[in-house]
């Protein structure tokens, strides 16, 4: 491991956990630009800074650099503002129609941060389900400014300056079997909107998925984009959060089975090896326990991870204009990165190609009906 990727993990651990780093990484020659680099590549600039806040000052970064840095923390502090706010108007004017949102990832998982508002922001991802979808779709749309191409799992739009995607479908695993029993269980709660518990995001009270259910999706959710196209620290650090607000055994107990019923057993004891190697996660928090071959598996995640940076941007070649040319590399892209990283989840690997062709043949057949 490099000095840099030291100092970086030294820095989101203290970020994450409050605890301060280890002094002795850190001196005049540190390289502070590449530190910031780093974790804008990760995602995690604010949480980062919160770890260079827990140094003695005269081993903090010169006044510049800070400056720039808390800038970056402060722009994610108003975006979570933004956020936030917007949430409000989306649940007054779905619940105004009857529609009871599901919200997911994003600012749902920020709540298990130390500074939630310190989490880098994304999009807002809510599960709406199929009855609801093209209604849900079609409040938002006259406040759009823009529509992205839509996939069979969600609509994408731009509203009120974020981007909104209504899931009609939360996630879909590749595995048939494995797909199946996802389904059912979102279905279940899906249904039975009283099933999810409430948690507060900026004063809103919000739907989110049931505690279990949400912590193994969340990785799976980080597990297919690293199949896919990689993955950042700011999704291992997600994670890592959110095992904290286990507070049983028996939630760990379902998280595990839940992962083992997506097929998604060995990625868990390989993401749990990196966050107890690297992040600091103590090992009993793990719902599925890591063993000594997956410590090497966690070097071999952390350096695609580092690599790559936040959904793997680090890695990819730019996508060749044209419609079609476009999905034929993804599949090109998709197909070979599945193969490279099959040892994280091989049945996931396998089916994920040929998953990602028959979904993109299914959305051109609604296009070509919609003419």
């Amino acid at each position: 491991m490099t000095e840099i990727q030291q100092q970086f993990l030294a820095l989101l651990r203290a970020g994450l956990w409050g605890t301060k780093p280890d002094e002795a990484l850190f001196g005049p020659e540190t390289d502070w630009a590449g530190l910031l680099a780093a974790a804008k590549k990760q995602s995690v600039p604010a949480v980062a800074l919160d770890g260079v806040q827990l140094l003695p000052e005269g081993l903090r970064p010169p006044k510049a650099m800070y400056l720039q840095w808390c800038a970056l923390a402060l722009h994610t502090e108003e975006q979570h503002e933004l956020l936030n706010r917007e949430i409000g108007h989306l649940l007054a004017l779905l619940r105004g129609q009857g529609i009871e949102p599901v919200l997911v990832k994003g600012q749902a998982v920020a709540q298990s941060y130390r500074h939630p508002e310190h989490r880098r922001c994304g999009d807002i991802d809510l599960y709406i389900g199929p009855e609801d979808y093209e209604q849900a779709n079609a409040l938002l749309r006259p406040e759009a400014t823009s529509e992205e191409e839509e996939i069979f799992k969600h609509a994408c739009l731009h509203w009120h300056g974020v981007i909104v995607e209504n899931h009609r479908i939360l996630i879909s695993l590749s595995r048939p079997l494995a797909d199946h029993r996802l389904q059912r269980l979102v279905a279940a709660w899906g249904r039975d909107k009283a099933a999810c518990p409430e948690l507060e995001v900026g004063g809103n009270s919000v739907r989110v998925p049931p505690t279990a259910f949400h912590t193994a999706y969340v990785l799976t959710h980080a597990a297919l984009h690293f199949l896919n196209e990689g993955i950042g620290m700011r999704q291992v650090c997600d994670w890592a959060c959110l095992l904290g607000t286990l507070r049983t055994e028996e939630e760990r107990r379902e998280v595990a089975r839940l992962l083992a019923d997506f097929g998604l057993t060995r990625a868990a004891r390989i993401f749990g090896a990196l966050l107890v190697k690297y992040l600091g996660v103590p090992a009993e928090r793990l719902p599925v326990a890591c063993r000594e071959r997956d410590r090497e598996k966690a070097d071999w995640l952390l350096d695609d991870i580092w690599a790559g940076g936040n959904f793997g941007i680090g890695q990819h070649r730019k996508r060749p204009r044209g419609y079609w040319a476009g999905k034929w590399y993804t599949i090109r892209r998709v197909s070979k990165r599945c193969w490279q990283m099959r040892a994280l989840a091989p049945g996931e690997a396998f089916w994920y190609p040929i998953m990602v062709a028959a979904h993109s043949a299914q959305m051109q057949w609604k296009r070509l009906k919609g003419r």
